[in-house]
């Protein structure tokens, strides 16, 4: 199974893991500060080994984690939580439903529609790919956390973890465009809701995007969602 566990900037790394079930890379990260870990979306449930023992390699235990927030509820992203004891679980309630009951006293926390987590942490409710989908930005670093709300499923790296991703961004721009373009997949993904949402993340001055599958991009990332806006 083939791992990675990269620095993306101080105090942020993304751990990645082919999926060979989904033929795609699934994304998590954390965000070490304060003397908190933060863990940002965990993985499915059967591949938390590999996160937990990539993390050991860094000399980070699963029990050394204090905080866990989910950008949203598909089981991609929250499978591990339940191997994560004495945390602060954070979800938008929005997404609830989608969690497995036995893993709801996990997230004990509710996502703000607009505002701070308490984990020098800005959320704000995208609510496209999921209802509580939700983006995360950490000002001291620039870097986003978008979740599925642009995520390159299905690609492998063209290049190293953290990216300039030319090669992706050509093809997620390709992809828009097509769906742009497409009357009925318009209306059936609701084109117009995920434009909104880019225009939420163009708000921000980000200089890392960490989407919830594939390349972490770096840099030029105003001007890349500004060319998918260009699609409206």
């Amino acid at each position: 199974m083939k791992t990675y566990l990269e620095q993306v900037a101080k105090n942020v790394y993304a751990f990645l893991v082919w999926d060979q079930s989904w033929n795609s890379y699934n994304n998590c990260y954390l965000l070490l500060e304060h003397n908190n870990i933060t863990l940002i979306d965990s993985g499915k449930e059967e591949h938390s080994h590999f996160l937990f023992s990539a993390l050991k390699k860094k000399g980070i235990s699963k029990s050394d984690i204090t905080h866990f927030i989910a950008t949203h509820g598909h089981k991609d992203h929250i499978g591990a939580i339940q191997y994560l004891s004495d945390i602060e679980g954070y979800i938008h309630n929005q997404d609830l439903e989608l969690i497995p009951e036995n893993s709801r006293n996990k997230l004990n926390r509710k996502l703000p529609d607009n505002g701070p987590t308490g984990n020098d942490l800005e959320c704000v409710l995208l609510g496209h790919h999921t209802k509580g989908s939700v983006l995360l930005y950490h000002r001291g670093s620039k870097v986003l956390f978008c979740g599925d709300h642009i995520c390159f499923f299905g690609e492998q790296l063209s290049g190293d973890v953290v990216d300039t991703g030319v090669e992706e961004r050509e093809k997620y721009k390709q992809f828009v465009s097509e769906w742009a373009q497409n009357e009925e997949m318009r209306e059936q993904h609701n084109f117009n809701l995920f434009i909104e949402g880019l225009k939420k993340i163009a708000n921000y001055d980000v200089e890392y995007l960490c989407t919830g599958h594939g390349v972490v991009l770096k840099g030029k990332v105003k001007e890349f969602i500004s060319d998918l806006l260009e699609f409206e």
